[in-house]
């Protein structure tokens, strides 16, 4: 005869593993990488995402990559062994004299809704004789410890102001130690660096700024790509062949 207290046993036990099991494919989606594909006029940039590392930095980068933020901008400062730079909205136009400072506004980051509350405190504000909320969107700096600025090594690019990032972004085309802990870490090159070595080595054009390319190279399509499967062949065997530390820093 089966007790009811062995029932009751029986039934939350099986409630736990179910709850166990879910966890498990919860934890196993969660645990699925994040890649941005650039298409860019050097050829295609792969990106893995340290979501770890820098969760609010990495949810700007994927918001602004879905949204095409980042469609028609060009890598706007090129360094050989050392940084290519891209990400800003002024490179859209055709002055590069304002490139290297630009970068999103709340529109681009906040819904309607989000922006109906910031203007509500800023009339709050603005009746009690304040400045209000200024229309820039500037990330807090996600530092890390650990995380090294490698060849390869995504990351964002700021103003002398820690908590200034913004949408321009570099990828490290050589170690660049002296940068680490002074900026946010929170992707790698996945495949690609031929590219970005292209891009690097371009002909500059001094008139233009010290370090702008002669022909700067379009960003023609930013795509977020969510787990392995969504990779063309090329890019699952650039992954399978990512040394295990660089496909999840945390």
């Amino acid at each position: 005869m089966i007790r009811k207290a062995d029932v009751r046993s029986f039934l939350a036990v099986s409630a736990l593993a179910a709850l166990l099991a879910g966890a498990s494919v919860s934890a196993a989606a969660a645990a699925e990488p994040e890649f941005v594909r650039f298409e860019t006029e050097a050829g295609t940039i792969l990106l893995v995402m340290y979501p770890e590392l820098a969760p609010h930095h990495v949810g700007n980068f994927t918001h602004l990559a879905r949204t095409g933020f980042f469609d028609g901008t060009v890598f706007h400062r090129i360094i050989p062994g050392f940084v290519i730079q891209g990400g800003d909205p002024n490179s859209k136009d055709q002055d590069p004299r304002n490139d290297g400072m630009g970068g999103p506004k709340l529109g681009d980051i906040l819904d309607a809704d989000e922006l109906a509350q910031v203007q509500k405190v800023n009339d709050m504000l603005k009746a009690k004789g304040y400045k209000g909320v200024g229309d820039e969107a500037n990330l807090m700096a996600e530092f890390s410890p650990t995380a090294k600025h490698l060849r390869g090594t995504l990351s964002m690019a700021r103003a002398q102001d820690i908590d200034s990032a913004g949408s321009q972004f570099f990828i490290c085309v050589a170690a660049t130690p002296q940068l680490d802990r002074q900026y946010t870490v929170f992707g790698h090159v996945v495949m690609g660096m031929e590219a970005a070595d292209t891009i690097v080595n371009a002909e500059k054009n001094p008139a233009a700024g010290r370090d702008y390319p002669a022909v700067p190279v379009h960003i023609t399509k930013a795509t977020v790509i969510e787990g392995t499967a969504g990779l063309t062949d090329d890019e699952k065997a650039a992954w399978a062949a990512l040394p295990a530390d660089l496909k999840n820093a945390k």
